[in-house]
């Protein structure tokens, strides 16, 4: 090993203001910083044992030189662009300073390890690779600032010293690790890996940044002296940032998970389906109605999997926030359930202003002001980065033990976004469940499919749920896993409903499972004519003290609805997306309260007006349910809201679903929706609208769940009908998917290009889509009385009440707000001075007091501004 050690004065992470340059040492060598991250590695690797996707066959020998990879991703940094950052930090081997503007130091490092010249000191790691496998990996550690790394850039970045430098470094880090060379690859396995190793470097990056556990060194000793400090650092750093895999119980949670409910068929079934051999994913497919028990029965599956296939934990996606909500609620109960006895899982939710998990964000998360944060430097240290990263909170759920969050969130990790690796990376050594799968369009549906083609080509294992998915769906769903796996094609035939469908590689099966005692019910279903006869039939349920719940397909639609019961004194609750995040969160909880398992009688006497949530996994029942027309799966799940929960004494006879909707005449005329003018926007597909009340309307009662098959595919079969005058709009309807599908197919990643540049139009996740919705903005509410500016939703945590204040808002109704000058300007600006960068670029609408709300100004394109009401009880109004 050298004696020499000119390495040691290149820096690698250093202070960045002078609060902590007050501290000692003030800076900490390159070199060390990446012996910090190798340890980071190899501790992981110890406690977590994982199967390493591309070498599932070589194990551990394989584990040092993927620690040596994994410790050259910061090897840019010995670039003179990089060094010339900190002109007090510059080496005095290389001479005079000079000010470098470019490459960043993660492509600067690429470009080095790529050149020919390099192969000979990389050859003990990668010399039995081929030359673009070598580079697969490269790029995989190198890119390891959210994005793959710029390629053909030129290697001026280095002089002879700084090159030798880095030589050097690499000779004493092989002399010091010793590892085996790794083996010849496939096309396939160097890609696997390189996706894989793209991920657990961003993870070992991060913690072998933070202080904390790695504080800064300056003291000039060989690696072999300080090597085996940093493994002890990295294995206190692993345990206490809370990423080492947990056991899983060895018993059934099933008593926990049920308390004292017996057993639903498909809880019983899936604690016997066969999973396959350990080692390789499962796909399963569980289709049951609404209130069958399919998330306890997901849970036992995924606990199993844990047991059997070495999983270790899980995530569920589901389509909304309050979705999401209501679920972590639940989970919260009884998710410990899953780990074995003296463990301490840890349980996120995906979504929100929250921090990553607790115990790793504490360590990284050094406050949100300040000038150190207000840096957009591409090139910044993983410390600050993570900051800012981690600000947004949505993405810790991927370490996490057990994850919830929206479906997005797990999206984000098959578009070109910032960081995509390490949600792969968490996804992988998690069961994946996948909620509600039938609520998602057509863009959408390409993005699950290859989230589902990801996950099984790492490893991974997933679980689909849905009440109402169409057989086509389901069979490019084990079409794409299968696909993903190398197994053979297999057609699926099973009409049987419910139904489990189970995908191995030991092949595929279709089980019939019986329905939930109690569950099945006849639905009586009855056209409206328009909305005063809806609000005629709920003011006659709510008189009858009747729980009664109105979905609504649009937001303006269901404030009418809303305003004109009240207007009669019909008490009710609104219940859309245009609250303020903590008026909604109020809302969600208190509609949870009064129509939930454990409501009581006299809680239950009342209306709830709200939008599309209402449909999708809120544990909500209702004695009578009211709705917009809609494609049948959504009317059905809507039912599925209807005496979910056996209660004695209900105020009506039978449940009732009553929809609002046109007449389905055998030959409707092109206006056919022309009165319905909200539900013909949002679902623009008019031939699945009229098929969807064609085939309700013909059931005076719909027998749950014998009919839901025959009624989806009545409507979604590939030749179901279509009225010659509503071809028109179904045709441009169907033309927009095809075209969604097509943008999808772009946007996202393509596994076979491995993690590279190629592989996508890699951006911040805030700009890559995850829905091909109408473009919003997110506002703050603001409050402005006395001269002050305070956030609508209050916090006992300031940041947390500025991120409860938030709304979205769609940008066709509104550009942004107004500037402001004067006083209300200068408390815009010192209210800005200190958020984060990101929280900076958020507009904030203010409020003045009217009424019992408040009175604001959006600006809006065509008449310049748009005056807003808002208030706690029916939330933003325009106009």
């Amino acid at each position: 090993m050298s004696e020499t050690n000119a390495y040691l004065s290149f820096w690698g992470k250093a202070a960045r203001n002078e609060d902590e340059c007050s501290a000692s040492p003030s800076w900490h060598p390159a070199v060390f910083h990446m012996l910090d991250v190798a340890a980071v590695a190899q501790a992981w690797l110890t406690a977590n044992k994982p199967q390493i996707p591309g070498l599932r066959d070589i194990g551990e020998a394989a584990w040092p030189a993927l620690v040596v990879l994994i410790a050259l991703h910061d090897i840019g940094k010995f670039s003179r662009p990089f060094q010339a950052k900190r002109e007090d930090l510059w080496p005095v081997a290389l001479g005079l300073y000079k000010k470098h503007d470019a490459p960043r130091h993660d492509t600067a490092g690429f470009v080095l390890m790529t050149e020919e010249k390099f192969d000979q000191f990389l050859a003990p790691v990668l010399g039995r690779l081929h030359i673009l496998d070598r580079e697969r990996l490269l790029r995989a550690v190198c890119g390891h600032h959210g994005s793959p790394p710029q390629e053909d850039m030129p290697s001026h970045s280095y002089c002879p010293i700084s090159r030798a430098a880095a030589a050097e470094f690499i000779v004493d880090l092989l002399a010091l690790l010793n590892p085996e060379p790794l083996p010849p690859l496939s096309e396939d396995d160097a890609t696997a890996l390189s996706w894989w190793l793209a991920g657990l470097t961003v993870l070992a990056d991060w913690i072998g940044s933070a202080e904390e556990w790695f504080p800064y060194q300056t003291t000039a000793q060989i690696l072999a002296d300080y090597w085996p400090a940093a493994c002890k650092r990295a294995e206190r750093a692993v345990a206490e940032a809370g990423i080492t895999g947990l056991s899983a119980s060895a018993t059934s949670p099933m008593a926990a998970l049920l308390g004292s409910y017996d057993p639903t068929p498909v809880q019983e079934f899936v604690a016997k389906v066969d999973l396959g051999v350990s080692g390789t994913p499962a796909l399963v497919i569980i289709e049951d109605q609404t209130g069958s028990g399919k998330t306890e029965a997901a849970l036992l599956l995924a606990h199993r999997l844990m047991q059997e296939k070495g999983a270790q934990g899980l995530f569920v996606a589901l389509p909304t926030m309050a979705t999401a909500n209501a679920l972590h609620e639940r989970l919260g109960r009884y998710y410990t359930a899953l780990f074995a006895p003296g463990e301490a899982p840890s349980l996120v939710l995906a979504h929100g202003k929250r921090q990553l998990n607790e115990r790793f964000a504490e360590a990284l998360l050094r406050g949100r002001a300040g000038p150190d944060h207000a840096v957009a430097d591409a090139d910044e240290t993983a410390s600050a980065q993570c900051v800012a990263w981690i600000g947004a909170d949505r993405r810790r759920s991927f370490l996490a033990d057990c994850g919830v969050g929206t479906i997005d969130q797990a999206l984000h990790g098959v578009l070109p976004t910032r960081h995509a690796p390490l949600r792969l990376f968490g996804l992988s050594q998690r069961v994946l469940i996948i909620d509600e799968a039938h609520a998602y369009d057509a863009y959408m549906q390409q993005e699950l499919l290859r989230l589902v083609e990801f996950q099984a080509r790492q490893g991974g294992s997933t679980i689909i749920l849905s009440a109402t998915l169409a057989h086509t769906d389901r069979q490019n769903l084990v079409n794409v896993f299968n696909k993903a796996c190398g197994n053979a094609q297999v057609p699926c035939n099973g009409n049987d409903y419910p139904l489990v469908t189970s995908v191995t590689a030991a092949g595929a099966g279709e089980y019939a499972v019986d329905p939930r005692p109690g569950l099945a019910r006849q639905v009586q279903v009855h056209r409206l004519a328009d909305a005063a006869a809806a609000i005629a039939t709920v003011k006659a349920a709510a008189q009858r003290n009747a729980a009664v719940g109105w979905i609504r397909n649009t937001v303006d639609d269901a404030v009418a609805a809303y305003e004109a019961l009240v207007a009669q004194g019909v008490a009710a609750t609104l219940f859309h997306a245009r609250f303020a995040m903590g008026d909604r969160l109020a809302i969600e909880e208190a509609v949870q309260a009064r129509f939930g398992k454990t409501s009581q009688p006299y809680e239950r006497a009342h209306v709830v007006v709200g939008t599309q949530v209402m449909e999708q996994s809120l544990d909500l029942d209702f004695d009578v349910m009211i709705s917009d027309l809609a494609p049948v799966d959504l009317l059905l799940q809507r039912a599925g809201r209807l005496w979910r929960h056996g209660r004695p004494n209900r105020p009506e006879i039978a449940p009732c679903l009553y929809i609002v909707a046109p007449e389905p005449l055998a030959a409707p005329a092109a206006d056919w929706l022309k009165d319905f003018r909200g539900t013909g926007l949002v679902y623009q597909d008019h031939g699945v609208l009229w098929r969807s009340a064609r085939a309700i309307f013909q059931h005076p009662v719909v027998n749950l769940p014998e009919d839901v098959r025959a009624l989806v595919e009545a409507v979604y079969a590939p030749d179901a009908p279509i009225p010659d005058a509503l071809a028109a709009a179904s045709g441009k309807a169907m033309g927009r998917e095809a075209a969604a599908r097509a943008v999808a197919g772009q946007n996202l990643l393509n596994w076979q290009d491995g993690y590279a540049q190629g592989s996508g139009a890699w951006m911040s996740d805030v700009r890559t889509p995850t829905r091909l919705s109408d473009p919003s903005f997110t506002f703050r509410l603001g409050l402005w009385e006395n001269g002050v500016i305070s956030p609508c939703c209050s916090h006992q945590d300031v940041d947390k009440s500025w991120a409860m204040s938030e709304i979205s808002l769609p940008a066709r109704r509104t550009q942004g707000v107004p500037p402001e000058d004067g006083a209300r300007g200068a408390a815009l600006a010192a209210l800005r001075a200190g958020w984060s960068r990101w929280e900076q670029e958020i507009p904030i609408l203010l409020l003045e007091p009217e009424g019992k709300g408040w009175r604001g100004v959006l600006s809006k394109a065509k008449t310049g501004v748009q005056e807003v009401r808002y208030g706690r009880e029916g939330g933003l109004i325009y106009g």
